[in-house]
């Protein structure tokens, strides 16, 4: 009888182990097939203008490569910056963007400068006119309850900007207060990650062709590889206060070769001190 006892208990504690064994395989399975599903966007992802210029002494004519541009996004090199849908804003935003185009000109990437919140100001650049900029590179690194966004430019533009995106699975908190950069949670869809971010400082431009808005903006953000080299940013803007219906912009952004870059430029301090940028009286 001792050794029948002793029989099914050993058989009892195999029965547990191979279990347990099974389990944890299966477990640690779902991990791995949860870490393959999230996309590789981890890179410096170049400014258009930076990439304009070398690529026309290369003689080469997709800026995006492997064809992107042309085959999947369907726009010229040329054409990295997309405006998908013309903004419909409402009276007072359409008028603060007709005067800061009276001395632009017809170039839709110069507009006044001394209209610029960040050239006048010096205030932060929001995260579209950041992500948006043709001179503003982004360095962007995923880690598994973050994303982080670095930003900067090759004249000192994004004054040491950062974005951090949550994909941990929380919610935007409760009575968010308007910030810089506001709150931004993310999933990642398939091959996108998808970033909706509220509570942003209202008084500054969308992009740098002077679009304004306030701080009832909400940002829907999609970003995705389109090709080995090429990153494409989309977003949607929603500001109710400020335009009469939901507008999408996009940018695609080129990998950076191999090579040093300057990310410790502050030229918004120093064009504070140097009293370049324009006072509340100069500007009347």
């Amino acid at each position: 009888m001792p050794n029948g006892r002793m029989a099914s208990t050993l058989l009892l504690l195999t029965t547990f182990f191979f279990l347990a064994t099974g389990c944890s395989s299966r477990v640690e399975t779902a991990d791995q097939e949860a870490a393959k599903a999230v996309p590789d966007l981890s890179g410096i992802w170049e400014a258009p203008h930076v990439l304009n210029s070398v690529y026309a002494r290369s003689g080469l004519s997709d800026l995006c490569g492997e064809g992107a541009c042309e085959e999947l996004l369907k726009r010229k090199p040329e054409e990295l910056i997309v405006t998908v849908e013309e903004p419909q804003m409402l009276p007072w935003a359409e008028e603060i963007y007709k005067t800061t185009r009276e001395v632009g000109g017809k170039d839709p990437n110069a507009p006044r400068e001394d209209a610029d919140p960040w050239f006048s100001a010096c205030m932060p650049f929001s995260p579209t006119a950041l992500t948006l900029s043709p001179f503003i590179a982004v360095e962007l690194r995923q880690f598994p309850d973050v994303v982080l966004l670095f930003f900067g430019g090759t004249a000192g533009e994004g004054d040491h900007a950062v974005r951090r995106v949550y994909v941990d699975g929380r919610g935007h908190p409760p009575g968010v207060k308007p910030t810089w950069m506001g709150h931004s949670i993310g999933s990642y869809d398939g091959d996108t990650l998808v970033v909706d971010t509220i509570g942003l400082q209202g008084g500054r431009w969308i992009d740098w062709q002077g679009h304004p808005h306030t701080d009832a903006l909400h940002l829907v953000e999609r970003i995705r590889r389109v090709s080995q080299n090429s990153l494409e940013f989309e977003v949607t803007i929603d500001d109710p206060q400020a335009y009469k219906k939901p507008w999408t912009k996009k940018i695609v952004r080129q990998l950076a070769t191999a090579g040093p870059r300057v990310w410790d430029a502050t030229e918004c301090e120093e064009l504070l001190q140097m009293g370049t940028h324009y006072s509340a009286e100069t500007r009347k």
